[in-house]
């Protein structure tokens, strides 16, 4: 069984939608696999994907400071006890030490950014009905589905397979990254940071992430940051426990909405499984309901 973390903030019956295009629901299908993309990937529609706001950023410099001052403090050391000894440092070991003290600030200058950017994540909307932004996000030429689910329906469906992963599901919490007047604690969610932070900009996505963390074998492999290369992650899921109903997009005209009855039927998905959106329809119930 696949260890699953999930939000306690969250009720597990929290509605969440997953829009994608028709290809990526075949694969999902076909695979019965979750695809996990890493943040790095996010670089083009948010570069600050894998970030964090700078009073988080200077918490966690101050920890990696330490291990440069540490090193500082040897090179002081070693450079008097040669001085007491009569051969001080020639002028290429004290370019050799400043070189070494410099690669050390570089890389963790690179490290935290690089392990944050090779976590992967697998992205949810939750909201009680459909998004019309979110579906001119992903289908305004008509060619995309929304997968819905629940947030215990998720959790459920990676528990049923077996896998190494740790999968986390947490809401997304939206801040100003350059607010000064943040805090430490302002940036956790539940425990954790990245990838669960991002702009404002973003808030109407209403994201919930589930997300895997890159795990170093060792700890030298975890200072290394050609170790966090971003690679993407396919998790085995129950498709049938995951999968609540296929919604077709409002923009679509057949026989796209066929074609994904279809699909579904091929993939042994129940009948009733695929349904029309109803953000353009409608209108007319209102009317009948009137009393007169």
């Amino acid at each position: 069984m696949t260890e699953v973390q999930a939000s306690k903030q969250l009720p597990g019956t929290t509605r969440l939608w997953r829009y994608l295009s028709l290809d990526k629901l075949v694969d999902l299908l076909s695979t019965s696999e979750l695809f996990f993309t890493p943040l790095a990937t996010f670089a083009k529609t948010d570069p600050f994907e894998g970030y964090l706001p700078s009073v988080a950023f200077d918490a966690h410099a101050s920890i990696s400071s330490r291990y440069v001052k540490d090193l500082e403090l040897a090179h002081q050391q070693l450079a008097e006890h040669r001085r007491n000894n009569g051969y001080p440092l020639t002028d290429a070991e004290q370019v050799t030490l400043e070189t070494r003290l410099e690669d050390m600030r570089s890389s963790l200058r690179r490290l935290l950014p690089a392990i944050a950017k090779a976590t992967t994540v697998n992205c949810w909307h939750a909201n009680e009905g459909e998004s019309e932004a979110m579906w001119r996000l992903y289908a305004e030429n008509g060619k995309a589905v929304a997968v819905e689910t629940t947030l215990d329906a998720l959790k459920q469906s990676i528990q049923e397979r077996d896998s190494p992963r740790i999968v986390h599901i947490y809401p997304v919490k939206y801040l100003d990254f350059f607010d000064s007047a943040l805090q430490p604690k302002d940036c956790v969610v539940e425990g954790h940071l990245t990838p669960l932070l991002k702009r404002i900009s973003y808030q109407h996505e209403r994201e919930v992430r589930a997300f895997i963390g890159k795990v170093a074998p060792n700890p030298r492999a975890g200072t290394d940051v050609a170790f966090w290369k971003p690679e993407p992650v396919r998790l085995p899921i129950d498709v049938k426990l995951l999968v609540k109903a296929v919604h077709v997009s409002p923009y679509a005209g057949e026989p796209f909405p066929s074609s994904v009855k279809k699909v579904c039927e091929a993939f042994g998905l129940g009948p009733g499984i695929v349904q029309p959106s109803h953000l353009l329809t409608g209108e007319e119930e209102l009317l009948d309901r009137l009393s007169l």
